[in-house]
């Protein structure tokens, strides 16, 4: 199966939390799924000057939804599920 090699990214959540980020990071690497987490390195730095975005790639957003929504984390959503 031939890939599309112009990925569409959707934004899923936000969060000023070290530990949701390094949860997210876990339950998604750990299933393969395509994200990338907009502001984590001014997380790291500056935690509630701006929160940290997580884009997912479209095809894999509902997968991603599955997977974080039994984690208790302190977020807020954008895209949470059709």
């Amino acid at each position: 199966m031939k890939r599309n090699t112009e990925s569409t990214f959707v934004k899923v959540l936000e969060t000023n939390s070290l530990t949701d980020i390094a949860l997210i990071k876990g339950a998604l690497d750990g299933e393969k799924v395509r994200y990338y987490l907009q502001g984590e390195t001014v997380n790291f730095l500056r935690p509630w000057l701006e929160p940290v975005l997580l884009w997912i790639e479209s095809e894999d957003v509902d997968k991603a939804v599955e997977l974080l929504k039994p984690l208790k984390l302190s977020y807020s959503p954008f895209h949470w599920g059709k």
